[in-house]
């Protein structure tokens, strides 16, 4: 009887059907454990991009705020006494300059050569160097250092810095990894970073996405396609959710009617490419000038004839020789008022080379956006074109002098097609900004931000060989 009844338990597990169904049900268990570990695995190296997307998202909000703020500010003391700004100024200069003079060096300026000096040593012998570029520190700096210099009327903006917070929040979420943690790639979360800042502060997530790629990437997108694109969203949404959706500028009423807005374009373009590259050489000889100044009081002295220099063409030319030059974007875009002395792409020039050299915190974005609008607006009145004509080449302007300055065409491009929502002209914007980046390396073939970025990196191995050397002694 037993024996029957395991001949009968034998025949049961060697049926077809039975083994069939068995193998099936193995096969379901197997592919779920897999599946379970792939999704714990994704969303271990997603959750960091994801946190710091949202912080960033909120910091980039609140900074915009406080920085409108300070420029309201600074319009509030011109308009109460003009005369104060000899004052102001210069000691908001001053300001500008301790605050990163004596708690951190690697805080002046934009913040874009230094996002791309850590993405170069993002590599395990000397990725404990990046700390240096990216850190809690460094925001607090970055953000009171840029809103000292825009209190007194600094040409200075919010989104180079807010691409250095945004890679600093980023490698710091990366830094706090436990040991255990999924591996994540220090480059591919510096990169999705400085792309998710940008987004976040001019609201253009095409233009981070392309940002990354034409500016900071250099290895295949593949290996960080998708952490990028996570941040960028997750951080543009963030600070849409707080602030609402908008944009940087707005809706321009554009035309492109009769040729002669076709010999406008290729001139702006041209014109804008040649100055927006023949200001960043003279910056950057004035600030390489300014470095070889030996001597605390020397640099305070040459930091307050920046202030007065600047104080002196506001107190000339009135609020468009000051603060990141928005309001100036806004009126020759939005109003009748299109007129622009021949005299201020110029003075915003040689304001912005003065509030950027003396080696204060403060982005040369939206500052170099509002002097190709001034150069777009002048050539516009010379040729006599209509308020539809006149705003397609102030957006050729601010496009083609960004690109003179970054040597970043297509980022340039969409950046203004993406803050304007002028899908009609995008053509006009690449055309514009690829006449702008031939001619621009005419005048000289590298970018500000490269330069810049060999002059950090020497800085900092510089002072690691000192700091060694005095270890020794």
């Amino acid at each position: 009887m037993e024996f029957k009844h395991l001949r009968k338990i034998a025949k049961f597990r060697n049926n077809r059907w039975v083994n069939t169904v068995r193998t099936y049900f193995k096969d379901f268990y197997d592919k779920t454990i897999e599946t379970n570990s792939q999704l714990k695995l994704q969303f271990l190296q997603f959750l960091p991009f994801l946190v710091a997307s949202v912080i960033t998202g909120l910091v980039a909000f609140l900074y915009s705020k406080v920085f409108s703020y300070a420029e309201h500010i600074s319009f509030y003391i011109y308009e109460k006494g003009s005369w104060s700004i000899f004052i102001i100024t210069p000691l908001s200069f001053l300001a500008s300059w301790y605050m990163v003079k004596r708690f951190s060096p690697y805080a002046r300026g934009s913040g874009i050569p230094q996002v791309m000096a850590a993405l170069q040593i993002a590599r395990p012998k000397t990725s404990s160097l990046i700390t240096q570029y990216l850190s809690i520190r460094i925001i607090l700096v970055k953000v009171l250092s840029s809103l000292f210099k825009v209190i007194g009327g600094g040409l200075s903006g919010r989104e180079g810095p807010t691409i250095q917070i945004a890679s600093s929040i980023f490698n710091q979420i990366y830094r706090w990894l436990p040991s255990w943690w999924t591996p994540i790639s220090q480059k591919n979360i510096i990169v999705a970073g400085a792309a998710s800042g940008l987004a976040a502060a001019f609201n253009t997530p095409l233009g981070g996405i392309i940002f990354a790629i034409e500016e900071l990437s250099k290895f295949h997108i593949k290996y960080y396609k998708s952490p990028l694109f996570i941040a960028v969203i997750i951080a543009g949404l963030t600070a849409q959710g707080i602030g609402g959706s908008y944009l940087y500028l707005g809706y321009p009423k554009i035309s492109t009617d009769g040729w002669m807005v076709v010999l406008g374009v290729l001139l702006v373009a041209i014109i804008c490419g040649y100055f927006g590259a023949k200001m960043c050489v003279i910056l950057r000889k004035i600030m390489a000038y300014f470095s070889s100044i030996k001597g605390t009081y020397k640099q305070v002295g040459l930091t307050l004839a920046c202030g007065l220099f600047v104080a002196s063409f506001i107190y000339s030319f009135g609020t468009d020789a000051m603060g990141s030059g928005k309001e100036l974007m806004e009126r020759t875009l939005f109003t009748a008022d299109k007129s622009v002395e021949w005299y201020m792409p110029f003075v915003r020039m040689n304001s912005l080379i003065a509030s950027f050299s003396f080696g204060g915190a403060g982005g040369i974005f939206a500052p170099s956006l509002s002097c190709g609008v001034s150069f777009g607006a002048l050539i516009a009145d010379l040729l006599n074109l209509n308020s539809g004509n006149t705003d397609l080449l102030i957006i050729i302007g601010m496009t083609a002098f960004l690109t003179g300055v970054t040597r970043a065409p297509f980022t340039s491009a969409i950046i203004v097609f993406e803050m304007t929502d002028r899908h009609s002209v995008i053509f006009f914007l690449l055309l514009g900004a690829i006449l702008a980046n031939i001619f621009a390396s005419f005048v000289d073939k590298k970018s500000f931000y490269d330069y810049l970025k060999g002059y950090y990196l020497e800085d900092l191995f510089s002072r690691k060989k000192k700091a060694a050397g005095n270890d020794k002694d």
